[in-house]
């Protein structure tokens, strides 16, 4: 998306590819062990492969992640105790994922699940690795569950000192589910999670230096079959705690540590057609609609005389950990943050072992973009951009994907997903180009 650049006249080096191609290979090796009645452990290794080039990741500066050929990253390991201490109380602990609902808060290790992985630089959305080192207990009392969760998100701490550019980040929470029993089979979720920055070290911070930048965040999902093939959620969330920015105003050194105010819900629904004339096909419709919050200040420093501007309120969502849209053009331009997204979608078997579906995203910012307030796109290193963009619009743009999946066996699966991101007016000229890619997969299970 955007515009090819020459990098020297009559030299024909570009800046940017306007169109590229990629092959992987992912696998995966996963071993489960029971060493008692009460004790087992799981270990899972990942190679990210990228053909034609044996290290692909390795050149991305403070990763601490390579791949290639003959590259295995430990992508789980972990030990699970049950019954310990307390007969409801399982307890895991190491390498291991952290996923809630629909993974609107946690479903990743990063924004777009890009953070780290053996695609970094080439394809990170698209990586398998979403684990987290840490603990998780686990309280079961049938209806109600209770997962209480510490894992460590980011260590930035080298030969004992914090890296000037990153900061730790540790996350804490808690989440609660409760299913009702009812003939609707009702499950209701409330969560707290919180995810606690490490201040990093910025010299020119002399006035007012930064505090520890927090996000808070409680939540409720709901989600019901009020008739046969109908299931309907609803999720809301809101963040409290504080935006620690690293900034100065003219003259003025210091910290912008602002109070977060933002909010999130989504509305999902999905309805498979139960008419025995139609039975055959599996017909299945689904409808979505998100809300991020965005604040129309977000890129202003506020602080003034050195003095912290607390009492003023942040309202851009942070994306915390989310694992939502992979696959999708849309989700490597942009972050969980200042986005509605509305989506409308249906799959259908047409003939035995092959399942297509197409699906619809209409995407617009919850405040328009200015000097104030400008969009930024998403990198394949995992960095981002500014882009040019037609201030005080919101239209972002449509995305098209249609999905076509065959089971080969039982074991064999293979797909192709095409997909158009059509850019809206928010886009100047020179950035309105229509990105378009197409993906082919195999999967094998044994």
């Amino acid at each position: 998306l955007g515009t090819k650049t020459v990098a020297g006249a009559g030299t024909g080096i570009e800046n940017g590819l306007s169109k590229q191609n990629l092959f992987f290979t992912q696998t995966r090796v996963r071993v489960d062990a029971d060493l008692s009645d009460n004790v087992s452990t799981t270990i899972r290794l990942l190679n990210e492969n990228t053909w034609g080039n044996a290290n692909n990741a390795a050149a991305i500066s403070g990763t601490g992640v390579t791949s290639g050929v003959g590259n295995v990253n430990v992508d789980l390991a972990y030990a699970t105790l049950r019954e310990f201490l307390y007969s409801p109380l399982t307890v895991s602990v190491g390498r291991q994922e952290f996923i809630y609902g629909n993974g609107m808060i946690l479903g990743g290790n990063g924004p777009n699940n890009a953070t780290f992985g053996g695609l970094n630089g080439v394809a990170p959305d698209l990586t398998k690795n979403a684990s987290n080192d840490g603990i998780k207990a686990i309280l079961d009392y049938k209806p109600l569950t209770i997962d209480l969760i510490y894992f460590k998100n980011s260590q930035r701490l080298y030969n004992g000192n914090l890296d000037a550019s990153k900061t730790s980040s540790d996350v804490y929470g808690m989440n609660a589910a409760y299913n009702l029993g009812d003939s609707m089979n009702t499950l209701v979720e409330g969560y707290f999670f919180s995810k606690v920055n490490g201040t990093s070290i910025v010299t020119t911070l002399t006035n007012n230096p930064n505090e520890n930048d927090t996000v808070y965040v409680p939540g409720l999902r709901v989600s019901t079959n009020p008739i046969k093939g109908l299931n309907t959620q609803a999720e809301f969330a809101w963040q409290g705690g504080n935006k620690a920015v690293a900034t100065s105003t003219g003259s003025t050194v210091g910290g912008d540590n602002l109070r977060r105010n933002a909010y999130a819900y989504q509305l999902m629904a999905s309805y498979a057609l139960d008419v025995e004339q139609v039975a055959k096909y599996k017909p299945t419709v689904n409808a979505a609609f998100s809300h991020f919050s965005g604040d129309k200040n977000a890129n202003v420093a506020r602080s003034t005389g050195g003095a912290p501007s607390s009492r003023e309120n942040f309202l851009a969502w942070d994306t915390m950990l989310e694992g939502q849209n992979g696959g999708t053009i849309f989700n490597n331009l942009f972050g969980l943050t200042n986005l509605n997204i509305i989506n409308v979608g249906a799959s259908v078997s047409p003939i035995e072992d092959v399942t297509t579906s197409f699906n619809w995203y209409n995407l617009n910012a919850d405040r328009k973009f200015s000097s104030e307030n400008t969009l930024t796109l998403g990198q394949p290193d995992g960095s981002s951009a500014t882009t040019l963009a037609n201030t005080g619009r919101k239209d972002l743009g449509n995305e098209y994907d249609v999905n076509v999946n065959y089971a080969y066996t039982e074991d064999v699966i293979m797909g192709v997903s095409l997909g158009w991101f059509v850019p809206g007016k928010t886009f100047t000229s020179a950035n309105d180009t229509t990105a378009s890619q197409a993906i082919a997969h195999v999967a094998v299970n044994f």
